[in-house]
């Protein structure tokens, strides 16, 4: 069982311009999420996921810097960019975090790796944990099955193909009582990184990366500093679901042929 930690990460964003570039306390957001997913357990590899633009090679040039891989897909297709960058380093499970969450949770990071070693559910995510603190595990097989189904190539939100569990075998874990809380851990907007600036200075040096020591900073945060409270996450319009929903409705029968070879090709290379 081979695991990558896939990190996609783009320099396009329009509601903040080079977000991943800006630092929160003292080191670049890009930065942050790639020490993070070098701590994660059972991973074999660490790949930034980016695109071949020019306005991405200094991305490509900071993942050189950290020791780890880099891959340039397709610049709009998210989905295909991480079945491009596993089935180049011969994966056999995809953990994926997006680039904007420099403060996601290593401890649950490192359970969706147990399990993938485990079980190797289709796919995974945490429910109950803050916007940006969890992160998704797919299998390899599921990944090539749902390339090979879907017939839209927007997919930077891509969760809506995957999280069936009629058709996947889905694992849900949930966040441990205590753990969840009404923040966004996610950079989007400045307000989200005047907050997560705010967070960072209240971390305790001696926490590391513990979440729940990340926790206690925000619990000891004033409430005027959750200026992001507002902050609305983006998701596909109501059409795009609408129209994902009855691909799998209609072509059920064209799904359940694709998804049975592969998985039949994955058991015969056994």
């Amino acid at each position: 069982m081979k695991i990558g930690m896939l990190i996609t990460a783009r320099n396009k964003s329009t509601r903040l311009p080079l977000k991943l570039l800006y630092e929160i306390g003292g080191k670049r957001v890009i930065d942050r999420v790639i020490e993070r997913c070098k701590a994660v357990a059972f991973v074999d590899q660490v790949v930034l996921c980016t695109s071949p633009h020019p306005q991405d090679a200094l991305l490509a040039e900071t993942a050189f810097k950290h020791g780890i891989y880099y891959f340039t897909g397709d610049p709009e297709d998210v989905l295909l960019r991480l079945y491009d960058a596993a089935t180049f380093f011969s994966l056999d499970y995809v953990l994926s975090i997006t680039a904007d969450d420099p403060f996601f949770s290593v401890e649950y990071a490192n359970r969706l790796a147990n399990q993938a070693k485990l079980t190797a559910p289709d796919y995974m995510t945490v429910e109950g944990l803050p916007i940006g603190a969890g992160l998704y595990g797919i299998r390899y097989e599921a990944l090539k099955t749902v390339i090979e189904f879907k017939h839209r190539t927007d997919t930077e939100i891509w969760g809506y193909w995957l999280n069936r569990p009629d058709l996947f075998d889905v694992h849900l874990f949930q966040a441990e009582a205590g753990e969840a809380r009404d923040i966004r851990l996610t950079l989007d907007t400045a307000d989200d990184l005047a907050f997560l600036r705010s967070l960072a200075e209240h971390l305790s040096p001696h926490g590391g990366m513990s979440y729940r020591s990340l926790l206690s900073a925000a619990d000891r945060m004033p409430a005027e500093l959750f200026v992001n409270r507002h902050v609305q996450q983006l998701k596909p319009p109501d059409a795009v679901i609408e129209d994902i929903n009855e691909r799998y409705a209609k072509k059920r029968e064209l799904f359940v042929a694709i998804k049975e070879g592969n998985y039949l090709k994955q058991r015969r290379n056994r």
